[in-house]
């Protein structure tokens, strides 16, 4: 086995919603890989400490504030990119979610399906679904103007039909069309580029203050390997996919729930 498939020596990664849990998980491993790491996000006050924090790791890094539910905020994404590093390896969409922590962006509540209104419904796909779409579609031209290049979409076990709770039939929905999505980017756009999706199952991650999450108290009996996951975990398997040692995976979901 040749180890150095896993380097992602000189290459350039971006990461929406990268300033925060699982995107700051994945950046760090992916510097930890040797990449370039530009981290997209909001609010803008975010932005900074993270880059900090990954150029202290010895790579170089760019923070870029932007909604990725806006084409225009995507074009000025791209652009920042390419005018720093002159490429686009790989793109990990992270940003999205259960429902908007983040007043900059998207948005909506969860609820039972009968309870939810319109707007709610239609928001989730928008944070969560339409980011994806926007920011895959944005680096697509350059990945195959150089002629390789690898898309990372963010599921979650909630789009395979796992799990019961009333107020995630939205978001499962959402992020089944996400996993979906990724099967028909990675048939129009190979065979330059490879698109694959991470569906996370429960994972520990800072949240705002007062927010309860009683499936972390039962996590523990409830998941076989025994714990909820970390942000790490799933970085660890981002970095696989987007390296040459998954150069033949393809349109696939990869489920990241320690077994749940």
């Amino acid at each position: 086995m040749d180890f150095s498939k896993f380097s992602m020596e000189g290459r350039t990664v971006i990461i929406t919603g990268g300033s925060g849990g699982i995107g700051m998980g994945c950046a760090k491993a992916f510097a930890q890989a040797g990449a370039n790491i530009v981290i997209v996000g909001v609010p803008a006050e975010g932005i900074a400490p993270a880059v900090a924090e990954i150029e202290a790791m010895g790579v170089q890094a760019l923070g870029i504030v932007a909604n990725v539910a806006n084409a225009a905020d995507v074009d000025v994404m791209v652009k920042q990119t390419i005018d720093r590093f002159g490429r686009i390896d790989t793109l990990v969409n992270v940003a999205g979610g259960t429902y908007s922590r983040n007043p900059e962006m998207p948005q909506f509540s969860r609820a039972p399906l009968l309870d939810l209104d319109e707007l709610d419904f239609m928001t989730t796909f928008d944070a969560n679904v339409k980011t994806a779409f926007l920011c895959a579609k944005a680096v697509v031209p350059h990945m195959k103007k150089q002629g390789s290049g690898s898309i990372i979409n963010t599921g979650s076990q909630a789009g395979m039909g796992r799990g019961s709770a009333a107020d995630l039939a939205t978001y499962g929905a959402a992020k089944a069309a996400v996993h979906a999505l990724t099967a028909r980017m990675a048939t129009q756009w190979g065979p330059e580029v490879r698109v694959n999706c991470i569906a996370p199952g429960t994972i520990d991650t800072p949240r705002p203050g007062g927010t309860v999450r009683p499936e972390m108290a039962t996590a523990p009996q409830r998941i076989p390997i025994g714990r909820a996951g970390t942000a790490d975990d799933i970085g660890g398997v981002a970095v696989f996919l987007a390296s040459d040692a998954a150069a033949f995976v393809n349109g696939q979901t990869l489920p990241v729930t320690g077994g749940e």
